[in-house]
């Protein structure tokens, strides 16, 4: 294992026990590339990064609520996961370049309130699937396992295994 590698999983194990984030732990295989910023609340409720996960250059990771990412998955060259709410990415998912997950919404419809409160969800992603570049994964969503998302997607619905969707919204175009 590289030193650079090695130095970036110390600091973020380390960030973990400062903030005492239960079930947080980062596999020894772990991967952090150059310019990663994770950023873990206080209100942290897990926090759990998978054997041989890569997490390239430029991403960023906001873990408010509780972030598992699986076995042998890679988080893409500047990916955003906002993980307010709970975000569970599966065994060996690929993520693309510039690939954008969610799990908070604005409520709207409030009359006269330039502030909209947040409502938490939930994203699970299942395994083995794959998330093209540019996509945006919305809150409450489950990707189905084995599952492809096209390129540029807006995924705001459930997903079902072994398909192909794409598109905005994204929508089944093909099944295995």
């Amino acid at each position: 294992m590289r030193v650079d590698f090695w130095f970036r999983r110390l600091r973020l194990l380390r960030s973990l026990a400062k903030k005492k984030v239960p079930h947080g732990t980062v596999a020894a295989s772990v991967r952090v590339q150059e310019n990663v910023r994770i950023y873990i609340g206080k209100k942290c409720s897990g926090f759990e990064i998978g054997e041989k996960v890569q997490i390239r250059r430029n991403s960023t990771i906001e873990a408010g609520g509780r972030l598992l990412i699986g076995p042998e998955a890679v988080v893409g060259v500047g990916n955003f996961i906002q993980a307010d709410g709970d975000v569970e990415i599966g065994q060996g998912c690929l993520f693309g370049p510039s690939v954008k997950v969610f799990s908070t919404s604005h409520d709207y419809g409030r009359e006269g309130e330039i502030h909209q409160p947040l409502s938490k969800g939930a994203v699970r992603i299942g395994k083995n699937v794959w998330v093209g570049a540019g996509c945006v994964i919305s809150s409450n969503v489950v990707v189905g396992d084995n599952s492809v998302i096209g390129a540029n997607s807006f995924v705001n619905k459930d997903v079902p295994p072994n398909c192909v969707v794409a598109g905005s919204p994204a929508k089944v175009i093909k099944e295995f």
